[in-house]
């Protein structure tokens, strides 16, 4: 079941793209609708794979690259099929353009938001997750109690904390490591990271 959902989420955004550039071309508007519906099916499969979360361990630069292709042939297809149901109604034209509007300034923020984890998973300590921890009291440098950690190579600790509105995520550096997160790595990755900090601290 994982490896047949893997396939659709990575085939079906491509065969999407092929029938969106064919409808748009030809101007075949059942085309347009089959790209759409392919590419909202992959997309429905792919964020189940991912547990229900755009942010996290999971959107890596390979799943951000498919998810993104995915997003942009739906808004494309989808802002094709609004403007051929609004050719001969000036109301609807006008509701329209706003509904177009709202549909590409959500898919902007769900790419951004994408991109911004992407970055933040990548190029971390071997062997270290992404923690996501649960904070009792929250933190001065994030207005939310949840919170993603991750140590990089050099031992830094580095966190990603969506911004006061939720809309667009932040990624800062600790000064100080806290201490439930050398807890929660495993015993070489946490050995290797008292090291550095007690390199660290020879140096200055």
């Amino acid at each position: 079941m994982y490896t047949l959902s893997k396939i659709i989420h990575c085939l079906f955004p491509l065969i999407a793209l092929v029938f969106l550039i064919i409808g748009i071309k030809r101007n075949i508007i059942y085309h347009i609708i089959s790209a759409l519906w392919l590419s909202l099916i992959a997309l429905v499969i792919h964020f189940q794979s991912s547990g229900g979360q755009i942010l996290g361990g999971y959107f890596n630069t390979t799943n951000a690259a498919i998810y993104t292709l995915n997003l942009v042939v739906l808004l494309i297809s989808l802002i094709c099929i609004i403007s051929h149901l609004g050719n001969n109604n000036l109301i609807f034209k006008y509701l329209s353009s706003l509904v177009q509007s709202l549909i590409v300034i959500g898919c902007l923020l769900v790419i951004t938001n994408l991109w911004v984890n992407a970055y933040f998973i990548e190029n971390r300590m071997d062997g270290t997750p992404i923690m996501q921890v649960t904070l009792l009291k929250k933190a001065d440098y994030c207005s939310y109690k949840y919170i993603f950690y991750k140590v990089t190579p050099d031992g830094a600790i580095l966190y990603l904390c969506p911004n006061h509105y939720g809309l667009l995520p932040s990624i800062g550096h600790l000064s100080i490591n806290p201490d439930f997160i050398a807890t929660q790595l495993p015993i070489p990755a946490k050995k290797q990271l008292l090291l550095l900090q007690h390199k660290e601290h020879a140096r200055s």
